[in-house]
């Protein structure tokens, strides 16, 4: 997940020469020719990633792989459009309801996919966040029994954790502030 903001070229430097001398150079064992994108995800799973859009080359896989596997929201810099019609296709078994925050029905999209644990796309994403998602971001939950809640603008609304959200951006170097 490190190596997500960076090109093929200088994940590939970091991952086959940098990290590999430096564990060669400590003695930690290894694996020769690992392949870290096909350690973490099979070809079956690739596979239908590339029939729903996603391109088959070992960037995008491994974007696919951050994409499906963090542990946090992810935001896509997807200039092309590429990730932003994978994503509508990958999720619309699942639901997806796709807005922005120009979007005057922004919050009742937002209530109705976390309680009904369904994907939400945020497209058209600009330099900064709208601070509503804040107590989302932070994953700021309370617990009551066994269901999850989220204080959003002075509401509370529920969170089932089967929710997902996605921010795609067309900027090629968004410049978020912390």
């Amino acid at each position: 997940s490190y190596l997500g903001p960076f090109n093929k070229v200088f994940r590939d430097k970091l991952t086959k020469v940098s990290f590999l001398n430096d564990a060669t150079e400590r003695k930690l064992p290894g694996t020769k020719g690992l392949d870290i994108a096909a350690m973490l995800v099979d070809s079956s799973t690739t596979g239908e990633w590339n029939l729903q859009g996603l391109p088959t080359d070992d960037l995008s896989i491994q974007n696919g792989i951050l994409t499906t596997r963090a542990s946090r929201y992810p935001l896509m810099v997807d200039p092309q459009g590429q990730g932003l019609s994978w994503i509508r296709s990958k999720e619309s078994e699942n639901g997806v309801k796709e807005t922005s925050f120009q979007d005057k029905g922004f919050r009742v999209k937002l209530e109705q996919c976390m309680e009904g644990g369904l994907p939400m796309l945020l497209a058209n994403v600009e330099n900064e966040l709208d601070p509503v998602l804040d107590p989302v971001l932070d994953k700021s939950f309370i617990k009551k029994g066994k269901k999850l809640f989220v204080n959003v603008s002075d509401k509370v609304m529920d969170y089932d954790p089967n929710f997902q959200l996605f921010f795609i951006t067309r900027l090629p170097n968004p410049s978020f502030s912390p």
